[in-house]
């Protein structure tokens, strides 16, 4: 559901193992999970690679359906069908956020992990400095959606006979599931799961592009169109005000509706906005003193140049002496495509004595 910038830089796909220098394996498990555990956004346990991008659940997300599975136990769904509904969330916003790996290395770009939460998925994505590119990486999740929709549309015909159960009330889509009639229980599971994946599907594909606000697809998709024709700054700022009133819109409806989850959606992106714009500014001011220095003062003085070169060294090599580390724990192997550059790079400046 949602398309970040950057890539996470813990943890491994290789299996703990005892080392010699304490801790053990639990320990070494603790930080493939957690990390440094700086970043909350990041506490993720490794469920498998492929096509070369990692893919992770969050704690929190492990948690969530735990507590599901166990309030299941005093309702009339029950445990069955509510771990069916979480399935099937789960392997679509998966799809979503595959969309968008792969569209972002379809225009230049690259990917390398997803992380499964709470409110979604998090697509690791980097991407050309482009509104082309940002604008079909944030695309390419709600294409996946579409594609589906007639997919999963003709199998609920199929399985149901009814029209009513694929064009469905969308303000009252339980009154579908009750028309649904089978010969035994397995057969009512499988009528239940197919509607329910349309469903699903359905509504995420109107949440991603009917909502205007980061991290959401739509928040991202109007800035990059934005960029096109105002520029980046400009489209941000506009995207972020859009945002911040698009989330204060869902959580009154919300509220009202008493949607704990949307809640929670309208929160987390009015946030997301808000320190995107307070971002922006602080951008802009730094760019501002650095011109009016240019106008103005006289150039920065030869100490204080060298302490910032010095502490910038400093960062890079800090940098690679946890990379180093991270080969020496857990080999080669644990590297994300990011570490390799980062490596590859520090390399290439020690051979030519840059």
């Amino acid at each position: 559901m949602a398309m970040m910038r950057g890539a996470d830089r813990h943890g491994s796909v290789e299996p703990p193992s005892w080392d010699s220098r304490g801790g053990g394996w639990f320990r070494h498990a603790l930080r493939r999970v957690f990390g440094d555990g700086e970043n909350p956004l990041t506490w993720a346990v490794p469920l498998y690679s492929a096509w070369g991008i990692r893919v992770r659940v969050h704690v929190v997300f492990i948690l969530m359906v735990i507590g599901q599975l166990v309030h299941s136990l005093w309702l009339d769904i029950g445990p069955l069908y509510t771990a069916t509904g979480l399935g099937c969330l789960f392997v679509l916003v998966l799809l979503h956020e595959y969309g968008h790996c792969f569209t972002a290395r379809r225009v230049g770009g690259d990917a390398d992990e997803i992380i499964m939460w709470p409110l979604g998925g998090l697509a690791m994505c980097q991407v050309p400095d482009d509104w082309r590119a940002h604008f079909w990486t944030a695309l390419g999740g709600p294409l996946v959606n579409v594609f589906l929709l007639p997919v999963l549309a003709i199998a609920v015909y199929v399985a149901t006979g009814e029209l009513s159960a694929v064009f469905f009330n969308p303000f009252r889509p339980e009154l579908a599931l009750g028309g649904f009639a089978a010969s035994s229980s397995l057969a009512l599971w499988l009528v239940v799961t197919i509607w329910w994946l349309h469903y699903m599907n359905v509504v995420l594909l109107a949440f991603n592009l009917l909502l205007p606000m980061f991290p959401m697809d739509g928040g991202r998709i109007l800035q990059a169109a934005l960029w096109a024709k105002a520029g980046y700054a400009a489209s941000m700022r506009t995207a972020c005000v859009v945002g911040l009133v698009a989330a204060v819109t869902l959580f009154v409806i919300a509220a009202i509706g008493r949607e704990t989850m949307l809640m929670a959606i309208a929160l987390f992106g009015g946030l997301i906005c808000w320190f995107e714009r307070r971002r922006l500014a602080l951008v802009a001011g730094e760019e501002s003193e650095f011109a009016a220095s240019l106008r103005d003062e006289p150039p920065e003085e030869p100490s204080r140049a060298e302490e910032r070169r010095r502490q910038r060294e400093a960062g890079e090599q800090a940098e690679i002496d946890r990379i180093l580390a991270k080969i020496s724990e857990q080999g080669m192997a644990s590297l994300t495509r990011g570490e390799r550059k980062v490596l590859q790079r520090a390399t290439e400046r020690k051979r030519t004595g840059g």
